[in-house]
């Protein structure tokens, strides 16, 4: 297993939460296949919380977020 040295606080949290966001969007991807059964209107749903959870980085609590600041899942 690789040892990450991180320099500051914000350096750790930030790979902390790219790590949770990674695991959400290839938790989610499914739900643009093709083949997904989920109707075009959830999967638009779906894509606009990928689009939230990709565009995390650019929030400005980053990376120190709390739980108000990451994109609600849709329910379908």
């Amino acid at each position: 297993m690789e040892v990450m040295d991180f320099d500051t606080p914000a350096e750790f949290n930030a790979n902390q939460r790219r790590q949770t966001r990674d695991a959400l969007l290839s938790d989610s991807d499914w739900t643009q296949m093709p083949d997904s059964p989920l109707t075009d209107a959830e999967k638009a749903l779906w894509q606009t919380y990928r689009t939230s959870l990709r565009n995390l980085p650019d929030h400005s609590n980053w990376p120190f977020l709390g739980d108000a600041d990451w994109p609600t899942k849709p329910t379908s």
